[in-house]
């Protein structure tokens, strides 16, 4: 009878880390998921026009896109002068009679709390006025889903919680929400729909 270790592989210890990291290398590409693809439904002429109106509309806004992209920022750097050049402004017009637009500037910056000080040093006189502090003090969330620290919070503060906080509530649909009020019958969608405005559908 044959020898069945002979059969065995023999299986080399990796003489170093990088071998034993290569010893896992592989040129394989994990196989992609293929999308299920959606039921296609027949419709009458009209509304076929109507799409295949829709999708060349949106070919033609890409290029428009593309061409405002493309000219915009040099439109407007020269405003961003002209503006430099002369006292506030707020908007700019700019070209000729038959061809002109007007750059209007917003009253919105965006800049990092770190710099603050930074930014306060530079405005000089005024800065307090210019950049104004805002507090939005909140609730740790961990104290709604912790009976102790409710009740910690409770013997602090009593009945003087409504003097130093407000409690705004809001309400937001659930993630199947669009799909459980098919459940409800035609006459209950119609009359939550006098409620509520579900958004726009988007046409790709």
């Amino acid at each position: 009878m044959a020898n069945s270790n002979a059969a065995l592989k023999v299986v080399e210890e990796p003489t170093s880390f990088d071998d034993l990291i290569g010893s896992a290398v592989t040129t394989k590409e994990p196989v992609k998921k293929s999308k299920k693809s959606a039921e296609i439904h027949e419709v009458p002429a009209e509304v076929q026009k109507a799409i295949d109106n829709v999708l060349e509309g949106k070919k033609e806004k890409k290029l428009a896109e593309s061409k405002i992209k493309k000219n915009e920022p040099i439109v407007i750097d020269h405003g961003q002068k002209i503006r430099e050049e002369n006292d506030f402004m707020k908007s700019v017009k700019m070209g000729n009679d038959d061809s002109n637009v007007n750059m209007v500037t917003a009253n919105k910056y965006s800049f990092k709390e770190g710099d603050v000080p930074e930014i306060k040093k530079i405005i000089g006189d005024g800065a307090d006025e210019m950049l104004i502090l805002n507090k939005d003090v909140k609730l740790k969330s961990e104290v709604f889903q912790n009976p102790e620290l409710q009740q910690k919070f409770i013997k602090m503060v009593g009945h003087a919680f409504p003097e130093f906080f407000e409690t705004v509530i809001s309400h937001h649909v659930s993630d199947d929400f669009d799909e459980k009020i098919f459940k409800l019958s035609k006459e209950k969608r119609e009359d939550l729909m006098l409620y509520m405005k579900q958004s726009k559908p988007s046409l790709r």
